[in-house]
């Protein structure tokens, strides 16, 4: 069986507070971002390797004018993470300005519309991203994500 595998983060290193989930994820379910401007807040439900659902978050704020909620599919697995981490207003230099999930099914995305320096994480040899990390406080400061490797 493939060791999972943390990797990152994008973003803020030491603003806000640390969050992270404590069982291993295995699948991932669904992801919700609350979004305006940047990416105020996300959460996610994955599987464990017993099958077991597990939420996690919501990891920021309260703020933004959408919640959108992708739902993955039986078959549909997310193989990339694309964003940019950016400043928001004067006062915040480093928050998540946009996400974007791919996945072997579809693309989910952009959520936010914020400007900032871009990053991407590809999955390959059919891996995929099976859960999440991140810094937050009012908003979403710093995201780093599990794979799964094939």
């Amino acid at each position: 069986m493939a060791a999972l595998v943390k990797i990152g983060t994008w973003g803020a290193g030491d603003h806000g507070s640390a969050y992270d989930i404590t069982v291993a994820p295995r699948r991932l379910e669904s992801i919700s971002v609350r979004h305006g401007m940047i990416v105020d807040c996300i959460s996610f439900s994955y599987r464990d390797r017993d099958g077991k659902l597990h939420t996690a978050g919501p990891w920021g704020g309260t703020g933004g004018l959408k919640e959108e909620t992708i739902t993955l599919g039986p078959d549909e697995f997310v193989t990339e993470v694309a964003g940019a981490i950016g400043p928001f207003g004067e006062l915040i230099t480093h928050a998540v300005a946009w996400l974007k999930f791919v996945t072997n099914r579809g693309t989910y995305g952009p959520f936010g519309h914020g400007d900032g320096t871009p990053f991407n994480v590809p999955v390959l040899n059919n891996g995929s991203i099976v859960g999440m990390f991140a810094r937050a406080d009012q908003y979403l400061d710093a995201i780093g994500f599990y794979v799964l490797p094939f």
